[in-house]
C-alpha cells in the first residue's frame, strides 16, 4: 500500500509570506530600533490617553444623567491622561531606565555565576568551565547592554533575519 502525502499549498505560501515578513522586521529592528521603541511607547502612551479620555467621557455622562458626582472616574480619567502624556514625552528616558536596569541585572547574574565557578574551580568541579564562560557572556552582555543602545532589539532582529533566511532557503529548495 502506497501513502501519498499531499501538502497545502496555502499553507507553503503562508511560510513564504511569514519569512518575509519576519526578514523585514529584523532588517527594521537591526538599522532602525530606536525609532521602534519611541514608535512602540507613542503607541502605548496613545491608548492609555485613549482610556483616560473614555473615563472623562464617562465621569461627565454620569454627571449629567445621573446627577452625582463620582471623584473617583474624574481621577482616574486624569491620572491616564497624565500618565499617557508621560509616556509618550518620556518615551527615550523610560527606553534608556529599561535598558540599563536590564543591563545590570545581567552583569550581576554574570558576576555570581563567575563567583560560583571559582568556587567550583577551587573543589576541580566539571562544570567549572562551562560556568566561567556562562559568566563571562553573562558579564559582557550586560556591560554591552548598559554602554550601547538597543543592543537586545538589535540582537533580536539579527536571529529574526537569520530564521527567515533559513526559511526562505528551505521554502525555496523544496519548492517541487
Amino acid at each position: 500500500m502506497k501513502v501519498t502525502i499531499i501538502k497545502d499549498k496555502s499553507e507553503k505560501n503562508s511560510n513564504l509570506i511569514s519569512a518575509i515578513l519576519q526578514l523585514i522586521l529584523g532588517i527594521i529592528l537591526v538599522f532602525n530600533a530606536g525609532s521602534i521603541i519611541t514608535i512602540l511607547f507613542t503607541i502605548l502612551g496613545i491608548i492609555v490617553i485613549v482610556v483616560g479620555i473614555a473615563k472623562f467621557i464617562q465621569y461627565f455622562n454620569i454627571k449629567s444623567q445621573l446627577k452625582i458626582e463620582n471623584p473617583q472616574i474624574l481621577y482616574s480619567a486624569i491620572m491616564y491622561t497624565a500618565t499617557g502624556l508621560l509616556v509618550i514625552f518620556l518615551s527615550n528616558f523610560i527606553d534608556n531606565a529599561i535598558r540599563i536596569v536590564t543591563g545590570i541585572w545581567l552583569f550581576f547574574i554574570g558576576l555570581n555565576k563567575l563567583g560560583n565557578a571559582i568556587a567550583w574551580k577551587a573543589k576541580n568541579h566539571k562544570h567549572f568551565l562551562k560556568e566561567l564562560t556562562i559568566s563571562i557572556i553573562f558579564i559582557i552582555l550586560g556591560l554591552y547592554s548598559i554602554f550601547a543602545e538597543n543592543a537586545v532589539l538589535i540582537f533580536i532582529g539579527v536571529l529574526l533575519i537569520l530564521y527567515s533566511l533559513i526559511q526562505l532557503v528551505n521554502y525555496f529548495l523544496n519548492k517541487n
